[in-house]
């Protein structure tokens, strides 16, 4: 009887550390919202202000149905992890524009990059601001407050 509370015991303390170490990991969380739409902002540049951009820059086209851009490379998001794919964008100077007729492709292109450590990648979008809530907050009306 003895052996089998310690044993309940036992079990018992491993799961309370662990759910402590989970609750108190400062990594779980990395970055607060704030940081996180400062940087989607800054990662995304609108096709309207591309003419005002002095760097040089590459547009990467995701969509293999047609070019939308002159000069551009042509990259299909299911090809985008490909040896020669790769060896491409490795290839391309100054910044990598990423362009797609949906956003998150785009943006899903942008997050595999960036794990792969390339450098100075961004989103083009047809929008000023893709990220800007468009629609105003309306609560649910049929919920009473307590």
């Amino acid at each position: 009887m003895k052996k089998n509370i310690q044993w309940i015991l036992s079990v018992l303390l491993v799961l309370v550390v662990l759910v402590l170490v989970r609750t108190f990991n400062p990594n779980l969380f990395k970055r607060n919202v704030n940081e996180a739409l400062t940087s989607s902002n800054e990662m995304t540049f609108a096709v309207q202000n591309l003419s005002a951009l002095k760097d040089d820059y590459s547009i990467v086209e995701l969509d293999a149905e047609n070019q939308h851009f002159p000069n551009s490379v042509m990259i299909p998001f299911d090809q985008l992890l490909e040896t020669e794919s790769k060896e491409k964008l490795t290839s391309l100077d100054g910044k990598i524009l990423l362009y797609s007729n949906n956003i998150a492709t785009s943006s899903k292109a942008w997050v595999i990059l960036n794990q792969l450590e390339f450098e100075e990648v961004y989103v083009l979008s047809d929008e000023e601001n893709p990220e800007e809530l468009k629609y105003k907050f309306q609560p649910d009306t049929t919920i009473r407050l307590e």
